[in-house]
């Protein structure tokens, strides 16, 4: 077994969709924390107007529902490089770490934590993912694990029929606590509702992370740009039409009742599966060639973890109700916008000292805690 990768010996591309991914998560997030108002489809407030409802209908077509599984499906590929290098109880305790860190994430923050969810998939299939001598006959082909992924998929969507109603309370209701310990209190049982749901959503895409992995498309991805394209083009145009029924409830332009309103939810779900995967092309393809500011925020993704947890840290100071309070008040587009600015800042700051060869906290802390006393 070896230790960590070295910064020197990183792929671009990964990196690259790490860093873009958190801007995409910080959107995602950003309207979760709109609280002490009317709810309705997946969150959103209800009777959205002006920008409001065009920053709704983008975000519902191209972010809500895609990112996380993006986020997976990079997990995934992360899980099958440490396969090549690490038995499987490596790969367990990985899992094992992560879901204290999204423990920790989601019970003192912000209990809509999906890096828990995550440690949870890791460590139910890190016995098929392992590779090498000692893996065994455990060890699972790429043609098993996208069977596998699109039985859970499946599955999934079946069970996403109910997201085609409002919801009608806020995704993490304790986003509006009134006090800090009543704030605290809420998040275990949040937090642990969150993470099981999610683990479910998102196993799929962790599988068709790894199998990525093993295919090398994001390892060379100027080689790959012809399967990138494939990738972008079909995922996103499948994205928009699945992501669109759900999109203009959420505006407030019709209102879908009875099969259809199962059905638009079940769309939704589906079409993030192939959101995530268009998504990940393009970022494959914007690996492919040289842009101002591509090794930046390439750099900040070695720092994803750090990053999605300071955005939290940011979020509730800005707009839980026992900390800034604009939840309350602020806009769709202001909460946008707010996160934009915080993935900004986070890539210059992590950027830069991600190039002056400094790994990320959260990131030191998970890798000690996996490897033991291997060098770093």
């Amino acid at each position: 077994m070896t230790g960590p990768t070295g910064l020197s010996a990183r792929r671009t591309a990964p990196d690259l969709a790490r860093g873009l991914m958190l801007v995409l998560i910080a959107v995602a997030n950003a309207h979760l924390y709109l609280v002490d108002r009317p709810i309705g489809y997946r969150g959103y407030p209800a009777g959205l107007v002006g920008g409001d409802r065009v920053v709704a209908v983008v975000q519902m077509v191209l972010v809500d529902g895609r990112v996380y599984p993006l986020f997976a499906a990079l997990v995934g590929y992360g899980l099958a490089r440490l396969a090549d290098r690490a038995p499987e109880g490596v790969l367990r305790r990985r899992g094992v770490v992560l879901i204290g860190v999204g423990a920790l994430h989601g019970v003192l923050l912000f209990p809509g934590d999906i890096i828990g969810a995550y440690g949870l998939v890791v460590l139910l299939i890190a016995p098929v993912v392992a590779t090498g001598p000692a893996a065994g006959p455990s060890a699972g082909s790429s043609r098993g694990l996208l069977a596998a992924a699109g039985a859970i998929a499946a599955f999934g969507v079946l069970l996403s029929t109910g997201q085609g109603t409002p919801q009608g309370v806020p995704t993490v209701p304790s986003i509006g606590a009134p006090t800090v310990g009543a704030f605290l209190a809420a998040h275990p049982g949040e937090w642990f509702a969150t993470t099981l749901f999610s683990a479910l959503l998102t196993a799929p895409a962790v599988l068709v992370g790894v199998v990525i992995a093993r295919s090398g498309t994001l390892d060379d991805p100027v080689a790959h740009r012809r399967r990138l394209a494939l990738w972008a083009v079909g995922g996103l145009a499948a994205s928009v039409m699945l992501g669109l029924p759900l999109a203009l409830a959420v505006v407030g332009t019709w209102v879908p009742a009875g099969v259809a309103a199962g059905l638009a939810g079940a769309a939704h779900t589906a079409g993030g599966y192939a959101g995530a995967l268009g998504l990940l092309g393009v970022m494959g393809l914007l690996a492919s060639v040289s842009w101002p500011g591509r090794d930046l925020i390439a750099a900040a993704g070695t720092w994803s973890m750090t990053l999605y947890l300071s955005q939290s840290v940011v979020f509730v100071a800005v707009f839980a109700t026992v900390a800034g309070g604009l939840g309350s008040s602020a806009s769709l587009t202001t909460a946008t916008v707010t996160g934009l600015l915080v993935w900004l800042v986070g890539v210059l700051v992590a950027g830069l000292l991600a190039r002056a060869g400094h790994r990320g906290p959260a990131e030191l802390l998970v890798r000690r805690a996996t490897y033991g006393h291997a060098p770093s």
